[in-house]
Formats: C-alpha cells, sequence, structure tokens
C-alpha cells in the first residue's frame, strides 16, 4: 500500500503524471486503488492465478511457434544470455537480478513474434502476473537446484527448436517451461 503523494516524492515528480501511470495501471489491472488515495498491487486468488497461467500457455506458447516459424536464429541466441544470468543469480537467491533475467527472456521471446497484437495482450497479463511471481521467489525456501536445472534446460532446448524454425516443439517446449514454472511457483506458496 502507498499513497499517490509518496509515490510522487519517491519518483521526484509532481502528482499529475503519478496520477496518469497510476490510471494506466488500474486500467491494466496491474494495481487497485484503496481507500485514502493510496494503491497496491492486488493480491492473486488461487482462481485468478490459473486463468492467468492458461491464458500464458496460450499465448506464449503462439508467440515461441510465431518467433520459431520466422527462421531468424540469429534472433533467438540473446536468449540463451537470459538464461545463463538466471543460472547465476537464482542459486545465490537474487531475487531482483533472477526477476529481471525472467522479465528480459521472456519480453525478448515474445517480441521475437514480431505479432504487435500478441506482444500487447501478453505484456498487460504480465502487468498481472509479474508481482505474483516475485512474491513466490521471495518466499523463505531453499534452493532447489533440481528445478532450476530442468527449468533452464527446458529453455535452452526452446531457443534450440526456434532457431531450427520448428514451430510445433518451441510451441510445446513454452507450455512445459511455463506448467512447470507454475508448479513450482504454486508448490513455494504451498498451492497444491
Amino acid at each position: 500500500r502507498i499513497s499517490l503523494r509518496k509515490l510522487a516524492t519517491l519518483l521526484n515528480t509532481s502528482m499529475q503524471p503519478v496520477r496518469e501511470a497510476v490510471s494506466k495501471l488500474v486500467a491494466d489491472s496491474a494495481l487497485e486503488v484503496i481507500p485514502g488515495r493510496a494503491v497496491r498491487v492486488p493480491q492473486l486468488s488461487r482462481e485468478q492465478a490459473d486463468e492467468i497461467w492458461t491464458i500464458r500457455m496460450l499465448l506464449e506458447g503462439e508467440a515461441a511457434a510465431q518467433f520459431a516459424a520466422r527462421k531468424c536464429p540469429e534472433e533467438a541466441r540473446p536468449l540463451y544470455g537470459h538464461t545463463d544470468t538466471m543460472r547465476v543469480h537464482y542459486p545465490e537467491q537474487d531475487h531482483l537480478a533472477t526477476m529481471k533475467a525472467i522479465r528480459g527472456w521472456n519480453i525478448a521471446l515474445v517480441h521475437g513474434s514480431k505479432s504487435p497484437v500478441l506482444i500487447d495482450m501478453v505484456m498487460r497479463l504480465r502487468l498481472r502476473y509479474a508481482p505474483f511471481i516475485a512474491s513466490c521467489l521471495a518466499v523463505d525456501q531453499p534452493h532447489d537446484p533440481d528445478f532450476v536445472s530442468f527449468t533452464l534446460h527446458i529453455q535452452d532446448e526452446l531457443v534450440m527448436a526456434i532457431e531450427a524454425g520448428d514451430a510445433a516443439a518451441a510451441r510445446h517446449l513454452r507450455c512445459s517451461d511455463l506448467r512447470s514454472f507454475q508448479r513450482y511457483l504454486y508448490s513455494r506458496r504451498g498451492w497444491r
């Protein structure tokens, strides 16, 4: 929970740009207004989280397939850099660096589709699920090297499918990656 005035102070700006930005984020359901002219990030229920993950699989599976169908392997290779960054920072439990690498990987993957409508839909949805991911990663639990190894292997396989122009494999691998990440986050939250 934070007031608009405090946001303006923290960002060293006037109230008007803060009001405009907050209004856009509220319209995208990334923030909610609460009494006292304050805002907060809405908490996702299990049902909302399930729905978001299902939609992510549909949209991002399609984005991966479109990226592969474009047959531009040189555009896919930078994804390996994000994966390598996750390999370093996740075991260190550096949540900020891990979230930045996840964001960079996801954005690069979706932008590889070159579909403006698809990119817009995924980016709007991202506003709703990124805080959920961050809160799950911040749960005080031991590092799970098996999960990290598995998910990063899947991401590498996905990049190889995109490089090879294999749209069906890219779609399948992205959905598999998302499903395993969903299960991992849910387990950190205590959801079964």
